[in-house]
């Protein structure tokens, strides 16, 4: 499941099932892009970071 949160400073967070990140090779820090598809987003990996 994938859950939104928000912070005090009213930033955004999104977080994702962490088989999910393991299996991308996601890694804390990395940079995404978010692309309008349909009726949903596609999550593109820009950079690598951590």
């Amino acid at each position: 499941m994938v859950k939104i949160q928000k912070l005090p400073s009213g930033q955004l967070v999104i977080t994702i099932p962490k088989l999910l990140a393991e299996y991308e090779g996601l890694k804390k820090g990395m940079e995404m892009e978010f692309k309008k598809h349909k009726g949903g987003f596609i999550l593109e990996i820009k950079k690598k970071g951590g």
